[in-house]
């Protein structure tokens, strides 16, 4: 069955991921244009995954058997350029074969319409009800280089334009000046020549790391996520640079690294643009996020007295949101982020320029900034994990959250021995060594591992998974994957000690029985 998730339709090359399954989508497309009687103009593009251009071609055979045109990209290229060329273009409808930052072994497609905006739900429901009417039959198509030939598919780039759009964005003279150091890690993936040529543009210095075709993408997920980032955290710990910058497999995703080496997470980036575009660049306007995303967002949002949202996972729903309340900025604690009147989706490139034009123009290192937004608004410690999932246990889960509305009793959350070197960290901070002597014996009187940190709950929300808030400001999701067969758990806590107690809570629980490196 072709379903399509929070990120368009992804599966195991050869197993879902067939091309008879990729003409199904093309053929379940074509009919919906046929009966909407919009226009028949589609592109159709691919990243550098394996067999991802063949793909692409089948896709675009398919679409001129009915009669509609396919502005085909032959160049591998990011998944936001693609959504520039619809908005641009006048589109109705594009598709990219991706499957992002997913293991080496997957692909997909990625579906856009009017305006290059992600397809809601809505219209992928719509799309997978066409493609379950089509027969088993073998889809009708033809020879992609005799199409070329005729003229039925064409040819198409918009990478100058493209480039155009993000050097407008940023402050190109301002960079120049400061001759900034940068090491860049396209992570296999299709970012490399554009990221170059602008920050080429910018007078930037730049050094690469994985900037060629590797279809096992370096045996990692070629996700900007630290575990996969560790040959360019070395590299940036032991030379000179200015930051790091990590793009994903579709380039729509962002890591960062600052001048120390130290890695700067999802969420982080999250905080210091919308600080960045608020308090430096003076633009206003609220933010939304989903719900496994940083809540310090939502401090950042009331002290400018801005509105602030939360939305189900899917960068679709950040992206309506955003265009139903003219906010300026969303995202994702997976890495994606969007701004006001720019792609109408996320897009890693455009984030990293932005993040090089924030060194250039406040003249602080991102630590530093960091550091100034945590001083004013407070700080939460964020974890997640993925665990695998059979089928069996998807659905004894499925029961126990969402039908029996199960909760953990965090009333009697023990902190247990797992907390004493971290509070003995938290309280040392910004101690002398003869307060710190003081504070040793005062902590050796008390029996850390009875404590109790008494989480108490304020509200459940089953706006997408379970989602668990306190009354200190923290909270706790447990969420099925909607591209993967994977459990998601998200938490954001006042500090490791506290991520340790519920982690415990959680493994320890005779209901859940969750299983997983936690």
């Amino acid at each position: 069955m072709i379903k399509f998730g929070t990120g368009g339709w992804r599966a195991v090359i050869a197993e879902g991921f067939t091309f008879e399954n990729v003409r199904r989508v093309a053929q379940g497309l074509s009919n919906m244009i046929i009966d909407d009687d919009v226009q028949k103009r589609v592109i159709v593009a691919h990243d550098l995954r394996f067999l991802s251009g063949r793909f692409s071609r089948a896709f675009a055979e398919v679409l001129t058997a009915n009669g509609i045109e396919a502005l085909f990209i032959e160049e591998a290229v990011p998944t936001p350029m693609v959504m520039y060329g619809v908005l641009s273009e006048g589109l109705d409808y594009g598709i990219t074969v991706t499957a992002s930052h997913n293991p080496p072994e997957y692909n997909g497609i990625k579906l856009f319409i009017k305006e290059g905006k992600d397809a809601p739900q809505e219209v992928t429901d719509r799309l997978e009800r066409y493609i379950a009417e089509i027969s088993y039959e073998p889809v009708e198509h033809g020879e992609f280089f005799s199409l070329i030939r005729e003229g039925r598919i064409k040819y198409y780039t918009n990478k100058n334009s493209y480039i155009n759009f993000l050097l407008e964005q940023v402050d190109v003279e301002a960079i120049s000046e400061k001759n900034l150091q940068i090491l860049f890690n396209p992570m296999y993936g299709v970012s490399r020549d554009i990221m170059m040529i602008c920050l080429a543009s910018m007078r930037c210095s730049v050094d690469t790391i994985n900037d060629y075709r590797d279809t096992m993408f370096g045996t990692q997920m070629p996700s900007p996520i630290q575990s996969s980032l560790q040959d360019m955290e070395y590299q940036i710990k032991n030379e000179d640079y200015h930051l790091g910058i990590a793009t994903d497999g579709d380039s729509d995703r962002l890591g960062l690294y600052d001048d120390q080496g130290e890695f700067v997470d999802a969420n982080e980036i999250l905080i210091l643009l919308y600080y960045y575009f608020l308090e430096y660049r003076g633009e206003k306007g609220g933010v939304v996020r989903n719900l496994t995303t940083t809540h310090i967002l939502d401090r950042i949002a009331e002290a400018y007295a801005e509105k602030h949202f939360e939305v189900p996972v899917g960068f679709k729903n950040i992206s309506a949101k955003m265009e139903e309340e003219d906010l300026l900025f969303g995202g994702e604690s997976s890495g994606g982020l969007k701004l006001r009147g720019k792609i109408n989706g996320k897009d890693g490139i455009q984030a990293a320029l932005f993040s090089v034009e924030m060194l250039a123009k406040t003249g602080k290192t991102l630590s530093e900034l960091l550091d100034e937004i945590h001083n004013r608004f407070g700080y939460l410690k964020f974890h997640g994990v993925n665990i695998p999932y059979q089928k069996e246990e998807k659905r004894r889960l499925y029961n126990l959250l969402f039908k029996e509305k199960y909760i953990p009793n965090f009333e009697e959350l023990v902190a247990a021995e797992i907390i004493k070197s971290d509070l003995e960290k938290e309280i040392k901070k910004g101690l002398n060594k003869s307060q710190q002597a003081e504070l040793d014996a005062e902590l050796a009187k008390i029996d850390l591992g009875k404590m109790y940190l008494k989480k108490k709950l304020k509200e459940v929300s089953y706006l997408d998974g379970v989602k668990f808030y306190f009354e200190d400001g923290t909270w706790l999701s447990i969420r099925f994957s909607g591209t993967e067969p994977l459990i998601r758990i998200f938490m954001e806590m006042n500090n490791q000690a506290e991520i340790d107690a519920v982690i415990k809570l959680i493994k320890e629980d005779e209901k859940l029985k969750l299983d997983g490196e936690l």
